[in-house]
C-alpha cells in the first residue's frame, strides 16, 4: 500500500470514529430534551450513558467474533452501516425503552466497528506506522468530544433531540462512501472458533496487559467525570466560562493523541512506562492547586494533553503480547482496548464517585495519582516479566499485511 493511500485509510477510519465518537457521547448533550420527551427522570435518562458503556465492553468482543468468518472488510461495512441506521432510527423512538434497545444495540455495532478499523490500520499501513496510525483513528473520539458533541447539543436543544442523531448519520455517510474505494479488498478473516477467540480472556498475560488501559483510563476519567464540580467548586469558575474551559480541555486531548503517536513508535512499552510517572506527578500537581484557578487550570490542561497518549501504544502491546500468545487470535486482539478501556471509563468515575461521597472533591485528584502509579507498576512488570513468544512452543512469525490493491 502505497503512503498516500494510507493517508486516505487513516483519514477515512478517523472520520468512522469521529461519527462513532459522536453517536456515543452526543446523548450527554440532550439528556435533559430526552427527560422532558420521554417522561422519565434524570437519572433514568443516564442510565442512556451508562448502558451503552456496558454494553460497548461486554457486547464487542462477541460481535467480532459472531462474524468472524466474514472477512473484515465486510464486517466492518456491516457495522458501521448498523451504527448509520440505528441513529436514523432514533426519530422513530417514542419510549424510553425503544430507545434503550437502539443504544445498546449501536454500542456493540461501534465496539465492532471501532475494533475491526484498528485491526484493518495496523496490517494494512507500513510497521513503522502502526502506531500513529492507530493514535489518529482513536483521535476521532477525542474530536468528536470538541466538535461532534457541541454540535449535536446545538442541534438538540433548537431542532430536536432525536435529528442530531440523524444528522450524525448523515455526517456518516460521508466516510461510509469513502470506505467502499479506500478499504483493502482482500483483508483476511478472523482466523479461529468463537471459543478460541474468548480464551484470550482467560490467559493471565492478557488480562496482566489489559490492565494497562484499564488503569490508564481510570485514572483520567476520576478526574474527567467530576471535572465539571472540580471547576466549579473548587477553582471557583463562573458557570458561564466552564463550557470554554471544557472546549480548551478537548482541544488538549486532540493533542494527546499526536503525544501518543509520538510514544507508540519504537521501543513503547518504557516510554509508556513514565508517561505513567508524568501523569501521577501532574495530578498530584492538581492535588495542591486545585483551589488555584490559574495553577489549577495549568495542571488540568496538562491532563488534557496526556488524556490519550497511552491509548495507541496500549494497543500495540494488546496486539503484540495477544499475536505471540495465540497467533490466530492477533486481529480478534483489536477488542481488548475497547473493552478495557470502558471498564476503566467504570472504574475511574464508580472510584471518584466514592471519594467524593467520602472526602468530597478535593480528594478526587490523590486518587488519580494512585491508580497512575499502579499504572506505571504493571506497566513495569510487563517489561520485565513478559516475553513475547507463544506459550509452550517457538513458532515462526506470521505475516499479518494485507496485499495492496493498486
Amino acid at each position: 500500500m502505497t503512503r498516500k493511500r494510507e493517508n486516505s485509510l487513516i483519514l477515512t477510519l478517523t472520520l468512522v470514529s469521529f461519527v462513532l465518537g459522536t453517536t456515543e457521547y452526543v446523548i450527554v448533550g440532550v439528556l435533559k430534551e430526552i427527560e422532558t420527551y420521554m417522561k422519565v427522570s434524570l437519572a433514568a435518562a443516564g442510565a442512556l450513558v451508562s448502558g451503552f458503556a456496558i454494553a460497548y465492553a461486554i457486547g464487542t468482543p462477541f460481535a467480532v467474533a459472531f462474524l468472524a468468518k466474514i472477512t473484515r472488510r465486510n464486517s466492518i461495512l456491516i457495522g458501521f452501516a448498523v451504527v448509520l441506521a440505528l441513529n436514523v432510527l432514533t426519530i422513530f423512538s417514542t419510549t424510553f425503552y425503544s430507545l434503550m434497545v437502539i443504544r445498546i444495540v449501536s454500542a456493540v455495532a461501534c465496539g465492532l466497528t471501532i475494533s475491526l478499523s484498528i485491526s484493518i490500520a495496523s496490517d494494512a499501513v507500513n510497521q513503522e506506522r502502526r502506531g500513529e496510525a492507530i493514535a489518529w483513528i482513536l483521535g476521532g473520539f477525542s474530536i468528536a468530544n470538541v466538535l461532534g458533541v457541541p454540535l449535536g447539543t446545538f442541534i438538540g436543544q433548537h431542532l430536536n433531540w432525536s435529528m442530531t442523531f440523524v444528522v450524525t448519520a448523515c455526517i456518516g455517510a460521508v466516510p461510509f462512501l469513502f470506505m467502499f474505494r479506500i478499504l483493502p479488498r482482500q483483508t483476511t478473516t478472523i482466523a479461529g472458533s468463537f471459543s478460541d477467540q474468548m480464551a484470550l480472556f482467560m490467559k493471565p498475560r492478557i488480562l496482566l496487559a489489559c490492565l494497562i488501559p484499564v488503569l490508564g483510563n481510570s485514572c483520567i476519567f476520576v478526574i474527567f467525570t467530576y471535572i465539571t464540580p472540580l471547576l466549579g467548586h473548587s477553582m471557583g469558575i463562573p458557570a458561564r466560562w466552564i463550557s470554554a474551559v471544557l472546549l480548551i480541555y478537548g482541544a488538549c486531548s486532540i493533542l494527546s493523541n499526536w503525544i501518543g503517536a509520538k510514544i507508540a513508535k519504537g521501543d513503547f512499552l518504557p516510554k509508556l512506562k513514565w508517561l505513567f510517572v508524568i501523569q501521577a506527578a501532574v495530578f498530584l500537581g492538581l492535588s495542591f492547586t486545585v483551589s488555584h484557578l490559574w495553577l489549577g487550570l495549568a495542571f488540568l490542561f496538562l491532563i488534557g494533553c496526556l488524556s490519550s497518549s497511552m491509548s495507541a501504544a496500549s494497543q500495540l502491546y494488546l496486539f503484540d503480547v495477544s499475536g505471540a500468545i495465540a497467533p490466530n487470535s492477533r486481529p480478534f486482539a483489536s477488542t481488548l482496548l475497547p473493552v478495557a478501556a470502558n471498564v476503566g471509563i467504570a472504574l475511574g468515575s464508580g472510584v471518584g464517585g466514592l471519594a467524593v461521597n467520602l472526602g468530597g472533591v478535593k480528594w478526587v485528584p490523590p486518587v488519580a495519582v494512585i491508580l497512575a502509579l499502579m499504572a506505571f507498576v504493571i506497566t513495569a512488570i510487563c517489561q520485565r516479566s513478559i516475553q513475547l513468544k507463544p506459550e509452550g512452543a517457538t513458532t515462526p512469525k506470521v505475516d499479518y499485511s494485507i496485499p495492496s490493491t493498486n
